[in-house]
């Protein structure tokens, strides 16, 4: 089940969904897609949501991804389950992707078997001034490391720190890594930084960090991870680039190659 919200993203109009869990089998989906956004100055969405049952067991889970560029949806930046709300909550997004970037938000809803309930989104708006709550994050910076060094990002926010929220750096398949260490600037700021250790070629992907706060969820620009070979030859380094590389064929006698790129072709060190 696909719900379609269209709407002009410079108004703060209103959009509502509700799905019925009754009857439905575990971990049916229905999903709420906003239209794609571009952004020039930082903005919110804010949102009510509503989990309801008669029983007083949760009728399932709400979660909410944002996808950049039409890139992998990945996991979801906010999201609630297992329980029964007091009627309306609300909720905040603070997305820091501009333009030329363009994003999506998509709010899915995943049903439980045998609870019957309602799982409602109400009132998605987009508002031309920061979120209140959920803090948000200044650029990202891309890291460029050499291959086998660790690589660390600084996740810097700008709004309030509890040591309740909930810090991670997620890559751009989804995969979750938690942020560690956090550091208060001021009253207004705070940072965070977690490392990818060990690089490799494996390790070359983009990154973003995320947030979950009592108020919503808020969520950085994609930066980039850089992962350098090097490249010797006579003891000397020849090039130091940032390019994947690539197993070379056997040569005849069973002396493997390495692939390096310089000025000219690729061809064999």
């Amino acid at each position: 089940m696909f719900c379609i919200l269209s709407f002009f993203p410079c108004l703060c109009i209103g959009s509502f969904m509700m799905v019925n869990s009754s009857g439905r089998a575990s971990g049916q989906k229905a999903h709420l897609l906003l239209p794609t956004l571009k952004e020039n100055d930082t903005h919110c969405i804010d949102f009510h949501y509503y989990l309801s049952s008669r029983d007083r067991s949760s009728p399932g889970s709400l979660n909410v991804y944002v996808k950049v560029n039409g890139g992998p949806q990945g996991n979801p930046i906010w999201n609630v389950s297992g329980v029964v709300t007091e009627g309306w909550v609300k909720a905040e997004l603070a997305i820091s992707t501009f333009w030329p970037h363009f994003y999506q938000v998509i709010f899915e809803s995943v049903s439980v078997k045998g609870h019957p309930g309602y799982i409602a989104v109400d009132e998605v708006r987009v508002l031309a001034h920061p979120c209140r709550k959920a803090p948000h994050f200044l650029r990202l910076q891309n890291v460029e490391v050499n291959v086998g060094q660790n690589a660390t990002f600084q996740c810097i926010a700008g709004g309030k720190w509890s040591q309740h929220d909930k810090l991670w750096l997620q890559q751009w398949n989804g995969r979750d890594t938690a942020l560690m260490v956090t550091r208060v600037v001021n009253h207004r700021r705070f940072s965070a930084t977690v490392s990818v250790a060990d690089t490799s070629q494996r390790s070359i992907s983009k990154y973003r960090c995320v947030i979950r706060s009592d108020g919503g969820s808020g969520v950085s620009n994609y930066a980039e991870l850089i992962v350098k070979v090097l490249y010797y030859k006579s003891g000397e380094v020849l090039e130091q680039l940032p390019r994947e590389a690539v197993d070379a064929p056997s040569i005849p006698g069973g002396v493997q190659g390495q692939v390096g790129w310089g000025p000219g072709q690729p061809g064999l060190l």
